[in-house]
């Protein structure tokens, strides 16, 4: 991995690599011509935002070699935050910089904005480890599975399918609104009832969609953060729901959406559905300073303004208080933590709270942990006006990998592998290892089109839901395309660093465009069981190869429509050799010590890459 210059992933050049715990000595090395003459070269390294104040320091000739010198300084960050550095000198009295390139190395020149970017993390930082190694499996509940319990005291503004099998509804009322009420009928014990089905996939985590009272079939309009939603069941079912999983090795994640409420809500109470005060009916309500009123009591800030989503005031001390004994409880009931909704819309401060107060809870005698949902790099977030600290500050131990989601679909769609690898290296780079290793790498979601659509036909690219769903289908040969695709996709998903997620119902051959086609019921039944025989597969290689939990990345080839990089315990030196192969030519295997080929899309385990292929060997 050394560049003629400098490779921020090169121990030679930067040790130690990646990102580091405050406090601790990096030294920085440069190669460069030992013909050359160099004078005053530096290190220019300053604290993200902070420009003004940047540092410059001296690197000194520390070796030489027959046609190089080395030129090496040390420093060491102080305060947990993002750095960025780069590098200047007079080459043959000319100066110069030395700026990062692609795959973190470093070129003459560049980009007088693009720089090496060293985070640092404080001394605090602690990631469960349960969270290394894991299998997610994301439910979204009411489309799962139905138990057959009865629904007691069912609202009459909700509609129940009949068929399991229908579609979900999306075209709006005769008002125009997208109401979101029509209901199948999946609850906590139907997750229950097939919690020994998720345990064959391999799956250790269940990341279940939110589960508190609300009143539509996505549950992000909180009504009540204390009680589940009578039609999910009850305390006592979730209660089971932990214990039971917890027996399989399964811990339960639970969605906290926390930036909002309903206007139908407790809090809120919009709709007068509740007997308290809630912040709309009076101001002397004891909910009225959680939010943030304009011209009360009509005008309120809103998400995205949407008026049946009022945001919470985060600057309210009593709703901060309020949220963090909502965790707590869900914690002692059995949860192992939280994946926080829009994560971005919460202040370092309120975060902070919430998170502290996860942590400092134990789900059967584990730390529990924070997810958070975001959308970019996660180490350099800024959002309204302040920058996030997830990663430094041991706020999030993970985040929702789209980065890495979006990077797979544009080399399955571009066929350039080198894009792929930069965005690896990114964020082996930016992200401290222990949040690398438990990062959740997602194909699908429920705010996303389904894998296996986007695969065999595209993506939505704007279309409206109408289109969606006059379109929402697949041929036989796409079907069968797209399933081809998603198996070469998912083999990438599983072996990258972190920890896959499956969205529920990708392993059977479900597929949708967005919201709500992408939140159908679970087939079942009606699987596409060769699919899942595959994703059982994936898991437990997963399963028997428990190294990769701290895994180390090393490319191997990643030209074209090929990639194919290494796993490797560091320690006892285990290897993985993982391959996807979209170009049209074979790539030969046999440098492959052994002939132990776990996974092959071809009938025959031979040691080639072929072409539309995948193979993991041994």
């Amino acid at each position: 991995m050394i560049s003629e210059i400098y490779c921020s992933l090169d121990p030679k050049c930067k040790d130690p690599v990646g990102p580091v715990m405050e406090g601790t000595s990096v030294k920085f090395s440069l190669r460069l011509d030992k013909t050359s003459v160099i004078d005053n070269p530096k290190l220019v390294i300053f604290r993200i935002d902070k420009w003004d104040e940047r540092q410059e320091v001296d690197l000194s000739l520390a070796k030489t070699t027959f046609n190089s010198n080395y030129y090496s300084c040390s420093y060491t960050p102080d305060t947990p935050d993002v750095y960025y550095y780069y590098f200047t000198m007079n080459i043959n009295g000319k100066y110069v910089e030395v700026r990062r390139d692609k795959l973190c190395k470093g070129m003459f020149g560049g980009s007088e904005n693009e720089c090496f970017q060293l985070t640092t993390f404080c001394k605090e930082l602690s990631v469960p480890d349960f969270m290394k190694g894991a299998t997610f499996y994301q439910i979204f509940p009411d489309r799962f599975y139905n138990s057959g319990k009865p629904k007691e005291n069912v609202p009459g503004d909700r509609k129940m399918h009949a068929n399991w099998n229908d579609n979900p509804d999306y075209l709006p009322n005769e008002h125009g609104l997208i109401l979101n009420n029509d209901y199948f009928g999946g609850d906590l014990q139907g997750i229950t009832d097939k919690l020994d089905y998720i345990a064959s996939l391999g799956v250790t985590i269940i990341y279940l969609n939110p589960i508190f009272e609300a009143h539509s079939n996505h549950r992000y309009n909180t009504a009540d953060y204390m009680k589940i939603d009578p039609l999910l069941g009850k305390e006592e079912d979730f209660a089971t729901l932990c214990a039971e999983a917890k027996k399989r090795g399964i811990r339960i994640i639970l969605d906290g959406v926390f930036n909002h409420t309903g206007s139908d809500s407790l809090y809120f109470n919009k709709e007068r559905r509740y007997a308290t005060v809630g912040a709309y009916n009076s101001p002397d309500s004891p909910y009225y300073k959680w939010y943030c009123f304009f011209n009360y009591p009509n005008a309120y800030d809103s998400w995205w303004g949407f008026d049946t989503l009022p945001k919470l005031d985060k600057q309210s001390e009593e709703m901060i208080d309020y949220i963090c004994q909502v965790v707590k409880k869900w914690i002692r009931l059995g949860a192992s933590g939280f994946r926080l909704d829009v994560v971005d819309e919460i202040t370092n401060y309120m975060l902070y709270r919430i998170s502290q107060s996860i942590k400092k809870e134990t789900a059967y005698g584990e730390q529990a942990s924070v997810i958070g949902e975001v959308w970019e790099d996660v180490s350099t977030k800024e959002a309204y006006g302040e920058r996030k600290h997830y990663f430094t500050h041991n706020t999030l131990d993970s985040a929702m990998n789209y980065v890495y989601k979006d990077a797979l679909f544009a080399f399955f769609e571009n066929k350039h592998a080198e894009d792929l690898l930069e965005t690896i290296f990114r964020t082996i780079e930016n992200y401290p290892k222990d949040n690398l290793d438990a990062m959740m790498n997602m194909i699908s979601g429920h705010d996303i089109e389904r894998a296996l659509t986007r695969l065999a036909k595209g993506g939505a690219n704007g279309h409206d839901r109408y289109w969606q769903a006059a379109n929402d289908h697949l041929s036989e040969e796409e079907y069968a395309r797209g399933v081809h695709l998603l198996k070469q996709m998912s083999v990438l998903q599983y072996f990258l660093p972190g920890n896959p997620c499956l969205y529920y119902g990708d392993e059977a051959g479900v597929y949708g465009f967005k919201d709500p086609h992408n939140r159908k019921t679970y087939p079942w039944g009606h699987e596409d069981t060769d699919l899942i025989e595959f994703y059982m597969k994936l898991g437990q290689i997963r399963k028997d190869h428990p190294f990769l939990k701290d895994a180390r990345f090393v490319p191997v080839m990643f030209h074209g429509g090929i990639c194919v990089f290494l796993r490797e315990d560091e320690t006892t030196h285990q290897k993985l050799y993982v391959g996807v192969n979209l170009s049209d030519s074979t790539f030969d295997m046999e440098f492959v010590d052994g002939d132990n080929v776990l996974y092959t899309s071809e009938p025959q385990k031979v040691k080639k890459l072929v072409p539309k292929g995948s193979i993991i060997m041994e």
